[in-house]
């Protein structure tokens, strides 16, 4: 929460290199939260193939734009990171 309210800050001032960077941050970021956090891991693997997207109005590059027009990174990065989960859950059971 503190990341995300310090992010909206615009008084506060950017990396430099922050566009070439905010994807594999965020990507970072996500990692650590749903394998960290069990109930989270759960809920995302709950979703199984469905797409997800972040639908706000307000961000036209983590989420959809409101409209569906956006590029909706955050939807994508949660879904590259739920295969992950689901393909190492498999390689369990492969061992």
């Amino acid at each position: 929460m503190l990341a995300a309210t310090l992010g909206r800050d615009r008084k506060q001032k950017l990396r430099r290199d922050w566009e070439s960077v905010k994807v594999g941050v965020m990507k970072m970021a996500l990692i650590a939260k749903f394998t960290q956090h069990t109930d989270l891991k759960e809920l995302l693997l709950s979703t199984t193939d469905a797409k997800l997207v972040e639908h706000t109005a307000n961000d036209s590059y983590w989420g959809d734009g409101g409209d569906g027009s956006g590029k909706n990174m955050l939807g994508r990065l949660l879904m590259e990171i739920r295969e992950k989960l689901q393909n190492e859950n498999n390689n369990i059971f492969k061992r």
